[in-house]
Formats: structure tokens, sequence, C-alpha cells
């Protein structure tokens, strides 16, 4: 009976290292991990401060009427104009009339000016004969240089005339959108009565409240690495404002983000150098694997196997984190599929 048992114990023994060996054999045969790399890098980094900024426009105006009158056209909300494009239409019958008063006023004027320069000739030919005095020749030119001024005058008015008459059609002062109508047709509006709020897509910027200690780590042209939702962009710093507020300690930074996509209003995240930069070795923050409380990242060995480094996202700098041993500049680092990787396990390079 005992010998029975051993018999089965020991078949069962080889029939679970029989069964155990396929699997054995189909995991040393498993292919090679797909994942993508990026190289380690010397880089000049500074450690930095994350501040929170928002996309603004250049140009975002309210645009007002110059001329009173009733409102008879208005541009729709969201709709595009460029530059010059009429974007709402005063009533312009009485501005007309101006323009036809102030115009016979003036040629009028000029009528009168053909009399006064024939009565001066005339004068001036009888005073050189002695037939009349240089007095009287005094008073007509005085009376023809007056109606020379009321002619100026007169030209004065037709002009304002006609430029009230053009200004009843409101253009746009520059290319935008039209977000806001602030007024609406068959209404009389006053002169300064804003119409509509035009605001340029085109130009933008990111204004930033930053710590006035950072100034002195901020230049006009250096990059800063900007993020807004899953989208990350290096972009200009295009000027200081040399003035802080005295409440808040803050000064106002400006970036240029015209080519970032971004639309007006979105919030933002700005990383701003609060210290001198120094040099040092960095991988791609990309590259960093967050699992089980550890932080680490592979790269990539001469025979193609992963090897596992510890990394800390703490030390970040931007979109790149400092490193202090286990990898050397130009060594490889797995930056997509080194979630699933094992320490050991051999990968293939795939082409981003």
């Amino acid at each position: 009976m005992r010998k029975t048992i051993i018999s089965k114990a020991f078949g069962l023994a080889i029939l679970a290292g029989l069964s155990a060996a396929p699997a054995y054999s189909q995991q040393q045969e498993m292919p090679p991990a797909q994942v993508q790399v990026a190289t380690a890098e010397i880089r000049l980094m500074a450690p930095q401060i994350d501040v929170t900024g928002t996309v603004i426009s250049l140009n975002d105006s309210r645009i007002a009427t110059e001329v009173e009158g009733r409102l008879k056209s208005i541009a729709n909300v969201g709709e595009y104009v460029d530059a010059g494009d009429v974007i709402a239409t005063i009533d312009d019958r009485l501005l007309s009339v101006a323009l036809r008063q102030a115009t016979a006023a003036l040629k009028r004027l000029e009528a009168d000016m053909v009399f006064r320069e024939e009565e001066v000739k005339r004068f001036q030919d009888l005073a050189s004969r002695d037939n009349a005095s240089q007095s009287r020749l005094q008073e007509v030119i005085a009376q023809r240089e007056m109606v020379a001024q009321d002619i100026e005058d007169a030209r004065a008015r037709v002009e304002r005339a006609q430029g009230d008459l053009d200004r009843a059609q409101i253009r746009a002062p520059f290319p935008g959108t039209v977000v806001e109508r602030l007024a609406n047709n068959g209404e009389y509006l006053n002169i300064g009565a804003n119409v509509v709020r035009l605001v340029d897509t085109t130009n933008l910027e990111i204004a930033i409240p930053a710590p006035i200690a950072v100034m002195p780590y901020l230049n006009a042209g250096a990059n800063v690495d900007v993020t807004a939702a899953d989208a990350s962009h290096s972009l200009p710093i295009r000027t200081v404002v040399p003035v802080g507020d005295m409440v808040s300690r803050m000064v106002e930074v400006r970036l240029t983000a015209s080519d970032a996509g971004w639309i007006i209003g979105t919030p933002v995240k700005v990383s701003l150098p609060r210290a001198e930069a120094r040099t040092g070795l960095a991988v791609p923050r990309d590259a960093v694997v967050l699992k089980g409380g550890s932080m680490y990242f592979f790269k990539v060995n001469g025979d193609n196997t992963a090897e596992r480094v510890a990394a800390d996202l703490r030390n970040a700098i931007g979109l790149w984190v400092p490193v202090e041993g286990g990898v050397a500049e130009g060594d490889k680092v797995v930056i997509r599929g080194a979630e699933r990787l094992q320490p050991g396990q051999s990968v293939q390079i795939m082409e981003p």
C-alpha cells in the first residue's frame, strides 16, 4: 500500500514537471517588448517654481461709435472680420444732410471769394491812378482775407461732416472675432457707446503673475515650459514688467503664445526658474514610471535588455528629471512601453 502511494506521488510529480515545461519554454521564447527610447543628456537646468497663467489676446477691445444715431446693422457673435471690415452701421441720414449743408456753405464762400478777388484788383488799379484811397484798398484786402479764413473754416466743417458720415460705418481696427454684442439693432446710440467686443484670436500671449524673488532669473527671449491639459510647449519670455504689486509682491511676466494653438482664457501651468542654472545629467520626464510607490526608469543595455534605474520626480525640472547615477550621457532610456517591462527583459526599439 505504501509503495502504491509513493508511486502515485512520483507519477504526479513527473506529470506536473511535464506540464510546467512548456510554460517555462513559452516564457523563455516570449518576443521582445516593443519600446520607444530617448537619450540621456547633459543639460543646463535650474530649479523651478510652478505658477499659473492665462492665455490672453493682445487686442481685446470694446468698439464704440464715434457718431450718434440709430443702429441699423451689427455683426453676429462669432463672426470673423478683417481689419477695415464693417462691423456695425449707424443711420446716416442726418449726417448726409449735415455734409450737404457744409458743402453748400463752402461753395457760397468760394463764390464770394471770386468777387473779393476782383474787388481787390479793381481798387489796386484805382489806387495806382490815385482814384481811390489807400485806406479803402486796405479795407477790401482785409475783407478778402476774412473771406479766405471763412473758407478754411468751411472746409474744416466739410471735412468733419464727411468724417462723421464715414464713421457711421463702424470698422474693425484689427482682425478678430466678434465675441459679444453690446448694442442691438434699432437702439439710439450716443457718441462713445460700446457696440461690440472684438477679440484678436491670432496674436496671443500668456500673462503670469510671478514672485518678485524670481525676477533676477527671468530673461527676455529665454524659453520656459508651459503645460495646459495634455499639451506642453516651450515658449519664449517676451517681457518681464519691472513693477511689482505692493500687496501680492508679484510681477507680471508675458510669454509669446501665438503658435501654441490654445484658446483665449485657457489656464496654463508655467515652470519658471527660481535659482541659477546648473549643468547635470537628466532623462526625459516621460521615461519615469510611477508604480507601487516607486519611481524608476529603464535604460537599454548594449544587448537590448532593460535595466531598472531609480529616479525621483520630485527633482524634475520641467520636462527633464536629473539623475545621480546608473546612467551615462548618450544612454538610451525607455519613454514608451516601460510600464510592463521587467528587469532583464529583452526589448525591440521602435521608431517614434
